[in-house]
Protein backbone atom coordinates (compact mmCIF):
# COMPACT_ATOMS: atom_id res chain seq x y z
CA UNK A 1 0.00 0.00 0.00
CA UNK A 2 1.48 3.24 -1.02
CA UNK A 3 0.55 6.14 1.24
CA UNK A 4 0.08 9.93 0.29
CA UNK A 5 3.40 12.28 -0.13
CA UNK A 6 4.44 13.95 3.22
CA UNK A 7 6.24 17.51 2.89
CA UNK A 8 7.79 19.21 5.99
CA UNK A 9 5.49 21.76 4.82
CA UNK A 10 2.45 19.73 5.93
CA UNK A 11 3.93 18.71 9.37
CA UNK A 12 4.80 22.52 10.33
CA UNK A 13 1.28 23.76 9.45
CA UNK A 14 -0.03 20.50 11.72
CA UNK A 15 2.00 22.16 14.34
CA UNK A 16 1.05 25.37 14.15
CA UNK A 17 -2.39 24.46 14.97
CA UNK A 18 -3.61 25.55 18.64
CA UNK A 19 -3.09 22.93 21.65
CA UNK A 20 -6.85 23.19 22.32
CA UNK A 21 -8.03 22.16 18.90
CA UNK A 22 -9.74 18.87 18.76
CA UNK A 23 -8.53 15.67 16.67
CA UNK A 24 -8.47 15.76 13.31
CA UNK A 25 -7.93 12.87 10.73
CA UNK A 26 -5.07 12.87 8.52
CA UNK A 27 -4.94 14.35 4.92
CA UNK A 28 -4.20 10.68 3.39
CA UNK A 29 -7.39 8.96 3.70
CA UNK A 30 -7.60 6.16 6.59
CA UNK A 31 -4.32 6.45 7.24
CA UNK A 32 -5.19 8.00 10.91
CA UNK A 33 -5.54 10.73 13.05
CA UNK A 34 -3.36 13.71 14.76
CA UNK A 35 -4.32 15.80 17.93
CA UNK A 36 -2.25 18.46 18.71
CA UNK A 37 0.33 18.39 22.13
CA UNK A 38 -0.74 19.65 25.02
CA UNK A 39 2.45 21.79 25.25
CA UNK A 40 1.36 23.24 21.51
CA UNK A 41 3.93 23.22 18.58
CA UNK A 42 3.67 19.64 17.76
CA UNK A 43 1.24 16.86 17.42
CA UNK A 44 0.56 13.16 17.99
CA UNK A 45 -0.03 10.58 14.59
CA UNK A 46 -1.78 7.84 15.84
CA UNK A 47 -2.03 5.02 12.71
CA UNK A 48 -5.46 3.56 11.93
CA UNK A 49 -5.27 0.34 13.30
CA UNK A 50 -5.58 -2.06 9.56
CA UNK A 51 -2.32 0.14 8.63
CA UNK A 52 -0.68 -0.59 12.27
CA UNK A 53 0.51 0.12 15.86
CA UNK A 54 1.61 3.27 16.96
CA UNK A 55 3.11 6.35 15.55
CA UNK A 56 4.71 8.74 15.74
CA UNK A 57 5.15 12.56 17.34
CA UNK A 58 6.77 16.20 15.56
CA UNK A 59 7.72 18.73 17.81
CA UNK A 60 8.34 21.73 16.31
CA UNK A 61 11.91 22.95 18.00
CA UNK A 62 12.02 26.47 16.89
CA UNK A 63 11.67 27.90 13.08
CA UNK A 64 14.27 26.07 11.97
CA UNK A 65 14.83 22.55 13.88
CA UNK A 66 12.30 20.11 14.28
CA UNK A 67 11.82 16.39 15.29
CA UNK A 68 10.04 13.35 14.79
CA UNK A 69 9.82 10.64 17.49
CA UNK A 70 8.34 7.22 15.60
CA UNK A 71 7.61 3.95 17.57
CA UNK A 72 5.51 1.87 14.99
CA UNK A 73 4.86 -1.75 13.67
CA UNK A 74 3.13 -1.81 10.25
CA UNK A 75 0.19 -4.62 9.73
CA UNK A 76 0.81 -4.99 5.71
CA UNK A 77 3.66 -3.40 3.36
CA UNK A 78 3.47 0.00 3.72
CA UNK A 79 5.52 2.71 0.89
CA UNK A 80 4.93 6.09 1.45
CA UNK A 81 6.72 9.27 0.04
CA UNK A 82 8.69 12.21 1.81
CA UNK A 83 9.43 15.56 0.71
CA UNK A 84 11.84 17.66 2.57
CA UNK A 85 12.41 20.47 0.54
CA UNK A 86 15.98 22.46 1.68
CA UNK A 87 16.26 20.66 4.59
CA UNK A 88 18.47 18.29 5.88
CA UNK A 89 17.17 15.72 7.21
CA UNK A 90 19.10 12.93 9.75
CA UNK A 91 17.43 9.93 10.58
CA UNK A 92 18.91 8.10 13.86
CA UNK A 93 17.45 4.25 13.96
CA UNK A 94 17.43 2.30 17.50
CA UNK A 95 15.50 -0.38 17.03
CA UNK A 96 14.50 -2.22 13.40
CA UNK A 97 15.38 -1.70 9.65
CA UNK A 98 13.58 -0.49 7.02
CA UNK A 99 14.86 0.63 3.10
CA UNK A 100 14.81 3.70 2.00
CA UNK A 101 15.48 5.14 -2.05
CA UNK A 102 16.16 8.72 -3.20
CA UNK A 103 16.65 9.76 -7.06
CA UNK A 104 15.21 8.80 -10.26
CA UNK A 105 15.71 5.24 -9.76
CA UNK A 106 14.72 4.56 -6.66
CA UNK A 107 17.57 2.14 -6.13
CA UNK A 108 16.79 0.60 -2.37
CA UNK A 109 18.94 1.13 0.07
CA UNK A 110 18.96 0.03 4.03
CA UNK A 111 17.59 2.25 7.15
CA UNK A 112 19.01 0.17 9.90
CA UNK A 113 19.46 0.11 13.94
CA UNK A 114 22.73 1.16 14.63
CA UNK A 115 23.09 4.11 12.18
CA UNK A 116 22.33 7.51 11.23
CA UNK A 117 21.10 8.02 7.69
CA UNK A 118 20.81 11.80 6.50
CA UNK A 119 20.42 13.66 3.59
CA UNK A 120 19.99 16.87 1.88
CA UNK A 121 17.69 16.38 -1.61
CA UNK A 122 17.01 19.19 -4.62
CA UNK A 123 13.72 20.59 -4.09
CA UNK A 124 11.01 18.76 -5.62
CA UNK A 125 12.72 15.16 -5.33
CA UNK A 126 11.29 13.09 -2.41
CA UNK A 127 12.77 9.76 -0.65
CA UNK A 128 10.24 6.37 -0.33
CA UNK A 129 10.60 4.47 2.68
CA UNK A 130 9.19 1.09 2.54
CA UNK A 131 8.16 -0.62 6.16
CA UNK A 132 7.54 -4.52 6.39
CA UNK A 133 4.75 -6.12 8.30
CA UNK A 134 5.13 -7.01 12.27
CA UNK A 135 8.61 -5.40 12.39
CA UNK A 136 9.23 -2.97 15.18
CA UNK A 137 10.68 0.19 14.60
CA UNK A 138 11.75 2.48 16.40
CA UNK A 139 13.95 5.92 14.97
CA UNK A 140 14.19 9.75 15.78
CA UNK A 141 14.07 11.95 12.72
CA UNK A 142 15.60 15.54 12.90
CA UNK A 143 14.58 18.34 10.12
CA UNK A 144 17.63 21.61 9.85
CA UNK A 145 16.77 24.53 7.77
CA UNK A 146 19.30 24.64 4.86
CA UNK A 147 19.37 28.26 5.57
CA UNK A 148 19.55 28.57 9.22
CA UNK A 149 22.41 26.10 10.33
CA UNK A 150 24.30 28.70 11.62
CA UNK A 151 21.75 29.96 13.60
CA UNK A 152 21.20 26.45 14.96
CA UNK A 153 24.74 24.98 15.59
CA UNK A 154 26.47 28.52 16.03
CA UNK A 155 28.81 27.14 13.35
CA UNK A 156 29.53 28.84 9.70
CA UNK A 157 28.87 26.98 6.87
CA UNK A 158 32.70 27.09 5.56
CA UNK A 159 33.85 25.15 8.79
CA UNK A 160 31.69 22.05 8.16
CA UNK A 161 32.77 18.92 5.84
CA UNK A 162 32.24 19.70 2.29
CA UNK A 163 28.89 16.97 1.98
CA UNK A 164 27.17 19.89 4.06
CA UNK A 165 29.09 23.15 3.11
CA UNK A 166 28.31 22.23 -0.58
CA UNK A 167 24.17 21.82 0.31
CA UNK A 168 23.61 24.91 2.39
CA UNK A 169 25.49 27.06 0.60
CA UNK A 170 25.05 25.69 -2.86
CA UNK A 171 22.27 22.96 -3.03
CA UNK A 172 24.41 20.64 -4.16
CA UNK A 173 22.46 17.29 -2.97
CA UNK A 174 24.20 14.96 -0.61
CA UNK A 175 22.31 11.96 -1.79
CA UNK A 176 21.77 8.91 1.28
CA UNK A 177 24.54 8.74 3.78
CA UNK A 178 24.67 6.21 6.51
CA UNK A 179 26.88 6.59 9.63
CA UNK A 180 27.39 4.61 12.33
CA UNK A 181 25.99 5.69 15.55
CA UNK A 182 28.36 6.57 18.03
CA UNK A 183 27.57 5.49 22.10
CA UNK A 184 26.71 9.18 22.57
CA UNK A 185 24.46 9.94 19.40
CA UNK A 186 22.84 6.74 20.76
CA UNK A 187 22.13 7.57 23.94
CA UNK A 188 21.06 11.16 22.40
CA UNK A 189 18.43 9.39 20.46
CA UNK A 190 17.28 7.24 22.88
CA UNK A 191 17.17 9.81 25.45
CA UNK A 192 14.45 11.82 23.12
CA UNK A 193 12.00 8.83 23.50
CA UNK A 194 12.79 8.79 27.71
CA UNK A 195 12.39 12.69 27.71
CA UNK A 196 11.08 12.97 31.43
CA UNK A 197 10.37 16.95 31.12
CA UNK A 198 7.23 18.71 29.67
CA UNK A 199 6.46 21.94 28.62
CA UNK A 200 9.23 24.52 27.73
CA UNK A 201 11.66 22.19 29.06
CA UNK A 202 11.04 19.49 26.87
CA UNK A 203 11.54 21.70 23.75
CA UNK A 204 15.17 22.52 25.60
CA UNK A 205 16.19 19.44 26.11
CA UNK A 206 14.64 17.96 22.37
CA UNK A 207 16.90 20.86 21.19
CA UNK A 208 19.89 19.85 22.80
CA UNK A 209 19.50 15.72 21.55
CA UNK A 210 18.87 17.21 18.32
CA UNK A 211 22.17 18.94 17.94
CA UNK A 212 24.01 16.10 19.79
CA UNK A 213 22.98 13.55 16.76
CA UNK A 214 23.71 16.12 14.25
CA UNK A 215 27.22 17.22 15.60
CA UNK A 216 27.91 13.62 15.70
CA UNK A 217 27.28 12.79 12.26
CA UNK A 218 29.24 15.96 11.50
CA UNK A 219 32.08 14.84 13.55
CA UNK A 220 32.09 11.65 12.32
CA UNK A 221 32.60 13.15 8.92
CA UNK A 222 35.29 15.36 10.02
CA UNK A 223 37.70 12.52 11.33
CA UNK A 224 36.73 10.88 8.10
CA UNK A 225 38.79 13.08 6.19
CA UNK A 226 41.12 13.19 8.17
CA UNK A 227 41.77 9.28 8.01
CA UNK A 228 41.31 6.80 5.23
CA UNK A 229 38.64 8.73 3.47
CA UNK A 230 36.28 5.56 3.22
CA UNK A 231 34.05 5.73 6.50
CA UNK A 232 32.54 2.86 8.17
CA UNK A 233 30.12 0.61 6.41
CA UNK A 234 27.89 -1.69 7.92
CA UNK A 235 30.00 -4.61 7.32
CA UNK A 236 32.90 -2.39 9.05
CA UNK A 237 30.19 -2.08 12.11
CA UNK A 238 29.41 -5.64 12.31
CA UNK A 239 33.19 -6.53 12.61
CA UNK A 240 33.98 -3.72 14.92
CA UNK A 241 31.40 -5.22 17.09
CA UNK A 242 32.91 -8.87 16.79
CA UNK A 243 36.04 -7.23 17.68
CA UNK A 244 34.82 -6.03 21.41
CA UNK A 245 32.74 -9.29 21.65
CA UNK A 246 36.28 -10.91 21.44
CA UNK A 247 37.89 -8.93 24.05
CA UNK A 248 35.37 -9.78 26.25
CA UNK A 249 35.43 -13.54 25.60
CA UNK A 250 39.54 -13.65 26.13
CA UNK A 251 40.21 -11.03 28.86
CA UNK A 252 42.73 -13.94 30.26
CA UNK A 253 44.70 -13.92 26.98
CA UNK A 254 44.13 -10.52 25.41
CA UNK A 255 45.08 -10.42 21.57
CA UNK A 256 46.87 -7.79 20.75
CA UNK A 257 45.62 -4.96 18.49
CA UNK A 258 47.21 -6.09 15.41
CA UNK A 259 46.13 -9.83 16.32
CA UNK A 260 42.56 -8.79 16.96
CA UNK A 261 42.17 -6.67 13.40
CA UNK A 262 43.18 -9.62 12.00
CA UNK A 263 41.17 -12.08 13.81
CA UNK A 264 37.82 -9.89 12.17
CA UNK A 265 39.55 -8.70 9.13
CA UNK A 266 40.57 -5.60 9.16
CA UNK A 267 43.68 -3.25 9.27
CA UNK A 268 44.67 -1.85 12.48
CA UNK A 269 43.79 1.90 11.03
CA UNK A 270 39.98 0.73 10.11
CA UNK A 271 39.62 -1.35 13.62
CA UNK A 272 41.19 1.83 15.96
CA UNK A 273 38.94 4.16 13.66
CA UNK A 274 35.82 1.68 14.37
CA UNK A 275 36.46 1.95 18.06
CA UNK A 276 36.99 5.79 18.04
CA UNK A 277 33.29 5.93 16.08
CA UNK A 278 31.40 3.79 17.69
CA UNK A 279 32.92 3.20 21.51
CA UNK A 280 34.70 6.51 22.05
CA UNK A 281 38.00 5.28 23.07
CA UNK A 282 40.51 3.20 21.22
CA UNK A 283 40.99 -0.34 21.73
CA UNK A 284 43.51 -0.21 24.40
CA UNK A 285 40.81 2.13 26.06
CA UNK A 286 37.91 0.07 25.55
CA UNK A 287 40.01 -3.55 26.65
CA UNK A 288 40.88 -1.61 29.83
CA UNK A 289 36.81 -0.56 30.55
CA UNK A 290 35.76 -4.09 29.72
CA UNK A 291 38.16 -5.71 31.78
CA UNK A 292 37.50 -3.24 34.87
CA UNK A 293 34.03 -4.10 34.85
CA UNK A 294 34.09 -7.70 34.85
CA UNK A 295 36.65 -7.25 37.85
CA UNK A 296 34.10 -5.37 39.75
CA UNK A 297 31.15 -7.54 38.89
CA UNK A 298 33.64 -10.49 40.23
CA UNK A 299 34.52 -8.95 42.98
CA UNK A 300 30.97 -7.42 44.16
CA UNK A 301 28.68 -10.50 43.25
CA UNK A 302 31.10 -13.70 43.59
CA UNK A 303 33.73 -15.50 46.11
CA UNK A 304 36.26 -16.08 43.84
CA UNK A 305 39.78 -15.36 45.56
CA UNK A 306 41.46 -11.79 44.29
CA UNK A 307 44.16 -13.98 42.54
CA UNK A 308 42.03 -15.64 40.42
CA UNK A 309 40.07 -12.22 39.59
CA UNK A 310 43.30 -10.58 38.55
CA UNK A 311 44.49 -13.27 35.94
CA UNK A 312 40.74 -13.88 34.41
CA UNK A 313 40.50 -9.87 34.13
CA UNK A 314 43.87 -10.07 32.07
CA UNK A 315 46.20 -9.11 35.28
CA UNK A 316 49.39 -10.05 35.37
CA UNK A 317 49.58 -10.17 39.29
CA UNK A 318 47.01 -9.09 42.10
CA UNK A 319 49.18 -5.90 42.70
CA UNK A 320 48.46 -4.67 39.25
CA UNK A 321 44.79 -5.53 39.49
CA UNK A 322 44.47 -3.60 42.59
CA UNK A 323 46.44 -0.16 41.40
CA UNK A 324 44.06 -0.28 38.54
CA UNK A 325 40.99 -1.16 40.12
CA UNK A 326 41.06 1.75 43.26
CA UNK A 327 42.30 4.38 40.81
CA UNK A 328 39.04 3.67 38.42
CA UNK A 329 36.58 3.09 41.45
CA UNK A 330 38.02 4.59 44.28
CA UNK A 331 38.32 1.38 46.74
CA UNK A 332 40.22 -1.41 46.94
CA UNK A 333 38.65 -4.49 45.81
CA UNK A 334 38.34 -6.22 49.15
CA UNK A 335 36.47 -3.25 50.52
CA UNK A 336 34.34 -3.68 47.77
CA UNK A 337 33.76 -7.20 48.17
CA UNK A 338 33.66 -6.57 52.15
CA UNK A 339 30.57 -3.66 51.94
CA UNK A 340 28.63 -6.40 49.09
CA UNK A 341 28.51 -8.83 51.69
CA UNK A 342 27.67 -6.70 54.33
CA UNK A 343 25.27 -5.02 52.33
CA UNK A 344 23.71 -8.96 51.41
CA UNK A 345 23.49 -10.04 54.82
CA UNK A 346 21.55 -7.12 55.94
CA UNK A 347 19.36 -7.88 53.08
CA UNK A 348 16.57 -4.86 52.36
CA UNK A 349 15.40 -2.26 53.93
CA UNK A 350 12.50 -2.95 56.17
CA UNK A 351 9.86 -0.74 58.51
CA UNK A 352 8.21 -1.07 61.48
CA UNK A 353 6.40 -4.18 61.38
CA UNK A 354 9.25 -6.15 59.51
CA UNK A 355 8.06 -6.24 56.65
CA UNK A 356 10.00 -4.94 53.13
CA UNK A 357 8.00 -2.54 51.13
CA UNK A 358 7.35 -3.51 47.62
CA UNK A 359 8.60 -1.34 44.76
CA UNK A 360 6.23 0.24 42.29
CA UNK A 361 2.51 -0.19 44.00
CA UNK A 362 2.92 0.49 48.02
CA UNK A 363 2.05 -3.16 48.66
CA UNK A 364 3.94 -4.96 51.07
CA UNK A 365 6.06 -8.34 51.10
CA UNK A 366 6.29 -10.81 53.80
Amino acid sequence: MILDDRTIEDMLGCAGQPAEAACWRSAAVHEGWREPLVSGQGFRHRYDESLGDGGWVFHQLNDALSMAIVDFRAARPLSRLHRHDDHLVFCAWIEGRSTISAGGDLADEELAHGFCTFYGLPSGDAVRTVYEPDRPLRWVSIFLRRDRVKDVLGLDAQALPAIFRDYILHRAPTGLRHVPLGSAASIAATQAFECPYEGELRRLYLIAKAIEIVCAVIQSHAEDNRGDGHGLRRADVEKVKLAREIIERNLDEPLSVSELAAAVGMTIKKLQYGFQVMFRGSVGQVYKQVRLSRAMALVSKSDMPMIDIAIECGYECPGSFTRAFKLAFGSCPTLVRGTASRAAMAGPPRDRSGCVPASGNGSLVN
